[in-house]
């Protein structure tokens, strides 16, 4: 991808990567690019769970044995944490509408719409298409202490569809 820095965006059923293939030709309505001092990402955390059950049983000769059971994916989350300067309420802004917008499409993007791009390493970084996608899950955004000049943001993504 050829973002330079940190970016989170969404597709539309008119931005496929079919139709727009570089995430970065995207409508500017559709990007938040982290690209200045004003808007930082400090941590981007990816978390994967199995879905593995375990169920322990007394055989009749009295030997205790236990049976697994691969569920696959419980589940797999990428945690993108950073602050923003206060006074970035367009910023801040953008970022509210992007979590509380339709986070999957019926007809395309039918495991969420989120798209990430991360090019201090590419594993985390995400382009959606009809077989994977993020969505997000939750934003939280927190000012705290005396001064209160940046604000601090975790945005949860999580993985839908099939993962390689």
């Amino acid at each position: 991808m050829p973002f330079t820095s940190p970016a989170i965006y969404f597709r539309t059923i008119t931005t496929t990567s079919v139709i727009t293939a570089d995430p970065s030709n995207l409508p500017a309505a559709q990007i938040l690019q982290f690209d200045s001092d004003n808007n930082i990402v400090e941590l981007v955390d990816n978390t994967y769970q199995n879905n593995v059950s375990i169920d322990p049983a007394t055989n009749p000769d009295g030997s205790k044995k236990t049976f697994l059971q691969d569920n696959g994916r419980l589940e797999d989350i990428v945690i993108v944490s950073g602050k923003i300067l206060n006074t970035d309420s367009a910023f801040i802004i953008k970022l509210k509408s992007f979590s509380r917008k339709l986070q999957i499409e019926a007809t395309f993007h039918k495991f969420g719409v989120f798209g990430l791009a991360y090019p201090v390493t590419d594993s985390f970084s995400l382009d959606p298409t009809d077989e994977v996608g993020y969505f997000i899950d939750k934003l939280q955004l927190t000012t705290a202490g005396q001064k209160k000049n940046f604000v601090s943001f975790i945005l949860t993504l999580k993985t839908g569809g099939i993962l390689f």
